[in-house]
């Protein structure tokens, strides 16, 4: 099999209706359309939960089949991990999702995956002539119109497949998962399957375009409600899970936030343990009241090396881009995971199905197994 081009990202986001306006997606459009057919790429475009996401989507659809690009559309919500599963799977060759991934509501955005790497497509560029615009907003699609893609299926068996669904089920423990009215919504307890034994209760779960008006990102918010639906249950643990699908904020069992580098240690000592799995660990710089020695102290028991990075995201990409498995887990400080040896993109649901599957291995609630961990001799 030939190898896959590899893919860039770019991001346009603005303030809605002042940065970001209808005019603005048209261009884009218009711009992305003329790459995409000189390299006779075909596209996906799908959308978040932010206001009107879903019918900027349809109406990108619209302006690119205009043009004659091959397009298919995903008509609910969609996670960026699901989104770039599709593309793994080569369902397309690239991908424009109407999102501004984790800004505060009143932002709006595009972002293109596509293997395009030095063409500026979001930027501003020159006036190009259009043909009529497409009517806005767009009609709905037809039930049966089979340019729709489903992404939450693929999506899900990916998920199933990565973790030890059945330990999960056949082991009694209550975790609080609140998707913070995102994309990500539904697709924890939908992995773990109705009757089992683990019980994972969503809170904020309603698609909401104003993110109960606080930032759609983990670690901006304060989480109390999370932290004390946990605490006052006793329950394991606690996940939130930004609107992108990307970060992930995690309360221990006393309602305590978890440290990005602590949720590092513990996913890269259980990959490698219990599945063997090696590579590099790469966390933010040390902040205030990070344990160095620790830290040291779990490399030389572990054989596991960590990386403080100016920039984790930059780095954990250049280091994907040469080699899938030389990152074993890679956070940054607003908690995106990075799970090289599956996937190329943070993946905060996968995340939390791993440390719930930590927490069920080993009958244990999650803040006795971070201190276990950097107690490693």
């Amino acid at each position: 099999m030939s190898q896959r081009p590899r893919i860039s990202r770019q991001y346009w986001e603005g303030i809605y209706t002042v940065d970001f306006t209808l005019d603005g997606v048209r261009q884009r459009c218009a711009q992305i359309g003329q790459a995409l057919l000189a390299h006779k790429l075909s596209c996906l475009v799908a959308h978040d939960t932010r206001f009107m996401a879903g019918q900027f989507a349809r109406y990108a659809y619209r302006l690119l089949a205009a043009q004659g690009v091959p397009v298919s559309f995903c008509p609910n919500p969609a996670p960026f991990p699901a989104v770039e599963l599709a593309l793994e799977q080569r369902r397309a060759d690239s991908a424009l999702l109407l999102s501004a991934r984790n800004l505060p509501f009143w932002y709006s955005g595009m972002v293109l995956l596509a293997p395009l790497a030095g063409q500026a497509l979001l930027d501003e560029g020159p006036p190009l002539a259009l043909a009529a615009p497409a009517e806005f907003p767009p009609p709905p699609f037809e039930p049966n119109d089979r340019s729709q893609i489903d992404l939450r299926a693929p999506y899900l068996e990916a998920l199933r497949d990565a973790i030890d669904v059945e330990l999960i089920r056949n082991t009694t423990l209550t975790v609080f998962v609140d998707p913070m009215n995102g994309t990500s919504s539904g697709y924890i307890p939908a992995a773990l399957g109705d009757g089992g034994q683990t019980k994972a209760i969503e809170i904020n779960r309603e698609i909401d375009p104003l993110f109960g008006r606080q930032p759609p990102q983990p670690s901006e918010a304060g989480l109390n409600r999370l932290r004390k639906l946990v605490k006052e249950s006793d329950s394991h643990l606690g996940v939130a899970i930004s609107a992108d699908g990307r970060a992930i904020g995690v309360a221990d069992n006393t309602g305590e936030l978890v440290p990005p580098h602590d949720m590092a240690l513990l996913l890269a000592d259980y990959l490698s343990r219990e599945y063997r799995h090696r590579g590099m660990v790469v966390v933010p710089p040390i902040a205030d009241g990070v344990d160095v020695a620790a830290l040291r102290s779990w490399e030389s028991a572990s054989g596991l090396k960590i990386e403080f990075a100016a920039d984790p995201a930059a780095r954990i990409a250049e280091m994907l881009g040469q080699d899938r498995n030389s990152v074993l887990v890679g956070v940054t400080a607003s908690g995106e995971t990075t799970l090289g040896r599956y996937g190329p993109t943070p993946d905060a649901v996968l995340a939390a199905l791993l440390l719930i599957e930590i927490v069920a291995r080993f009958g244990s609630k999650l803040r006795p197994l971070l201190a276990q961990v950097k107690r490693t001799p």
